[in-house]
């Protein structure tokens, strides 16, 4: 459910905060997650998870 809101709310920004998005994310993998960060981990599973989403996001 929440992955579906957030994919939601991802397909109503405008395509210059979608790359925004995109690049977050981006940065947020090659940061890699702390071993205390829940929400790096979340992330990092949800792009595992999504890859196609990222890659409709980027387009």
């Amino acid at each position: 459910m929440a992955v579906e809101n957030l994919a939601d709310a991802i397909r109503s920004l405008t395509p210059a905060e979608q790359e925004s998005v995109r690049l977050f994310v981006e940065f947020l993998k090659r940061k890699g997650p702390a071993p205390s960060s829940t929400f790096l981990a979340a992330v990092d599973e949800f792009v595992q998870q999504h890859p196609e989403l990222l890659r409709r996001l980027a387009q």
